[in-house]
């Protein structure tokens, strides 16, 4: 029996040049204004982001690939429904951080970037 390969994700990390949130996003035009907001929302907090398109996935699927694609462990996934998720590289798939829907992407982005900077959450208005 061969022993299991271990992912060493801080060479990972050294490969990568800048260190940014992930914004993964599948094409969709409604999806403009959403990814707007949620960039304002982490410019607002200072924290730097780089955005990637996906083809297929549920939010919390591409937060959940968006945070491990991430040097700072944080990801953001929009799906074609402009359904937002932020995820941790540490939390389980099926447990992310936040969830909402568009009419809240520049609260989500701010907190995004909060959870970064490891500041408290700022209230999502309802």
């Amino acid at each position: 029996m061969r022993p299991t390969p271990v992912n060493d994700r801080r060479a990972e990390r050294a490969r990568r040049t800048r260190p940014a949130v992930v914004v993964l996003h599948q094409v969709c035009p409604d999806n403009r204004y959403c990814l707007r907001e949620i960039y304002a929302g982490m410019e607002e907090e200072g924290v730097p982001f780089g955005v990637e398109e996906a083809q297929t996935g549920s939010a919390a699927e591409l937060a959940h690939a968006a945070a491990h694609a991430s040097t700072l462990d944080v990801g953001v996934g929009v799906d074609a429904a402009g359904n937002i998720c932020v995820h941790h590289a540490k939390l389980p798939p099926d447990a992310p951080a936040l969830t909402g829907p568009p009419q809240h992407a520049r609260s989500l982005g701010h907190n995004a970037a909060r959870l970064v900077t490891g500041i408290p959450f700022k209230n999502v208005a309802q």
